[in-house]
């Protein structure tokens, strides 16, 4: 089972009755935090389940990428006070350079298709 350490032994010893009962209190609150999240470990940390945390995961680092995208270079957030001071900027070409990003021209002259030979091999007549 648990053990107390001696340090919390003496400081429990020196409080007051209530005190110290208020302080136990929130010892056994803290052990058993511990035992329930051991417990919530061992039932969530499962081979089974390491697919779902890669899909959250990704699903997380999306978003992160473009919260972080928007703050930094999209032309209409501003953060500084003096660039919020500004108003509405008429600067078309800051915001095409952030609309016609790498992706955006690498897609543009592609066909809309996940796997293409496959649709190529159920499509085709011979």
């Amino acid at each position: 089972m648990y053990t107390i350490s001696l340090p919390i032994i003496s400081l429990w010893l020196s409080l007051d009755s209530k005190l110290a009962l208020f302080f136990l209190f929130g010892l056994s609150i803290i052990l058993a935090a511990t035992v329930r999240s051991a417990e919530m470990a061992n039932r969530w940390l499962r081979p089974e389940v390491y697919p779902l945390f890669a899909a959250v995961g990704v699903a997380v680092g999306i978003c992160g990428f473009q919260l972080v995208r928007n703050i930094c270079i999209n032309p209409e957030v501003r953060v500084s006070k003096e660039n919020r001071a500004a108003g509405v900027l008429e600067n078309f070409s800051e915001g095409e350079k952030y609309t016609e990003h790498f992706l955006r021209k690498y897609v543009r002259n592609r066909a809309p298709e996940i796997m293409p030979t496959i649709n190529r091999f159920f499509t085709d007549p011979k």
